[in-house]
């Protein structure tokens, strides 16, 4: 009989504890999803972070692309400087059709043409990680002064001066000239609405580069690059006949450097003289008519050609 009842009791016992085992499973379930819902909450919390702190740094004034958009007479000058390599710039006027410049630098320049009407100008940067930054620009063109001054050199060979002549048809602002390896010289507008500048030029003998720039009252440029052939005089020359013979009397006050005979076809030549006057010869003509052309170049590079027929008779 007790035996039966300490039976009976295991299995009330066995029971019982099968009944109380549900509910705790059930809390173990809901416990760990509870725990996965909160992770994976976090870990969309910080991806978040991320993406916001990262376009907070994207748009720190360091990590935008620097920009200068210039006018210069009918062209814009565009000038990019970023910290990442620029991939492209694309630019339109207005909503018109777009220009895609492929780049490939820190640092990029380019030219963009006016448009003839009031309109602005849109531009975006574009680096090699996609990252995109526009611009705009409003242009009013209209009575705009695009046009550019104009320049006129004045140099003739054994004067020791140049002029130089800037002019706009509104106002001109400025003259700069600059000989290479020397300072500039800026010569500027001394009346309101002046439209030319003349400024001459003292010249020393010899072979130059100059370089000018002539400025308006708008900001419209011209440049003038010029290899300038400078002598203070011109060669002198005179053909001597004396019977079957002549000779070639040349002379220059900076000096003579060559001289270049043709007579009858056949060439004859004297260089690196270096001597202010010189005489070269005699050469022997042939009887009956003689063509003869002589070339005597100085120590400047100034040239000067002379021809003429002579006649022989024995």
């Amino acid at each position: 009989m007790n035996q039966i009842l300490m039976t009976e009791n295991k299995k009330k016992n066995k029971d019982k504890k099968q009944r109380t085992s549900g509910p705790l499973e059930i809390k173990g379930i809901v416990l760990f999803f509870a725990i996965a819902v909160i992770i994976f909450g976090i870990t969309l919390i910080g991806e978040g972070t991320y993406a916001i702190c990262k376009d907070v740094e994207d748009r720190k004034p360091t990590n935008m692309p620097y920009v200068t958009v210039n006018r210069l007479n009918d062209k814009l000058i565009l000038y990019v400087q970023h910290n990442t390599e620029i991939s492209k710039i694309i630019y339109s006027w207005g909503n018109g059709e777009s220009t895609v410049i492929p780049e490939g630098g820190l640092t990029a320049q380019e030219e963009i043409l006016l448009v003839n009407q009031n309109s602005v100008l849109n531009i975006t940067i574009e680096d090699m990680n996609g990252k995109q930054v526009k611009y705009q620009k409003q242009y009013i063109v209209e009575g705009m002064d695009i046009k550019k001054p104009t320049i006129d050199v004045d140099t003739e060979n054994g004067k020791n001066k140049m002029t130089i002549t800037a002019t706009d048809e509104t106002e001109i602002k400025s003259l700069t000239y600059q000989w290479d390896g020397e300072e500039k010289v800026v010569i500027n507008a001394t009346t309101e609405n002046q439209t030319q500048i003349v400024q001459e030029v003292e010249l020393t003998p010899g072979t130059k580069n100059i370089t000018i720039i002539a400025e308006d009252a708008n900001g419209n440029i011209e440049k003038l690059e010029k290899e300038v052939l400078i002598t203070t005089a011109e060669p002198k020359m005179q053909v001597i006949q004396d019977g079957k013979n002549i000779t070639i009397d040349a002379s220059d006050e900076d000096g003579v450097k060559d001289i270049v005979i043709n007579l009858n076809g056949k060439e004859y030549t004297a260089k690196d003289i270096k001597l202010k006057h010189v005489k070269v010869g005699p050469l022997q003509l042939q009887e009956g008519n003689n063509i003869i052309s002589v070339e005597v170049t100085n120590i400047n590079g100034y040239t000067k050609k002379a021809a003429t027929e002579l006649q022989y008779t024995p």
